[in-house]
């Protein structure tokens, strides 16, 4: 089972990373105008975490034999992937996916609530310069 989990780990993060990194160059190009930049980022990490909650919702109704994660376990546990082949092991295989996904939702809701904290304090500073 940890294997399972650390595999499913490693394949989010992947994922996550890459969406990190469009939401960081997003910012980085809206550089000049902080504001904006921190309120993008809030929105985009938002919808991550939507994307992120939603595929969690999906998972126990997809076929996971053609997801990335199901060829990592039959690469790293060649013969322990046959056990998984059954509908149980399915079953055991989805609801850890699931599970991994709704603890990065998690993570990412507490980012995007940061990110849109931040905006709305930066924002009222700038409402609190200009009387």
């Amino acid at each position: 089972m940890d294997t399972l989990r650390t595999l499913a780990d490693h394949s989010i993060r992947r994922i996550l990373a890459g969406i990190a990194l469009g939401i960081a160059l997003v910012m980085a190009a809206l550089a000049s105008r902080p504001l904006l930049a921190l309120q993008s980022g809030a929105l985009l990490t938002a919808a991550t975490w939507l994307g992120l909650w939603g595929a969690a919702l999906q998972v126990p109704r997809q076929d996971l034999r053609r997801a990335s994660l199901w060829r990592q376990l039959s690469v790293l546990a060649g013969e322990g992937a046959q056990r998984l082949r059954g509908s149980r092991g399915r079953q055991q295989l989805a609801a850890i996916l699931a599970e991994r996904l709704m603890w990065h939702a998690d993570r990412t809701a507490l980012a995007a609530a940061a990110l849109g904290s931040l905006a709305l304090a930066c924002s009222g500073y700038r409402l609190l310069l200009q009387e």
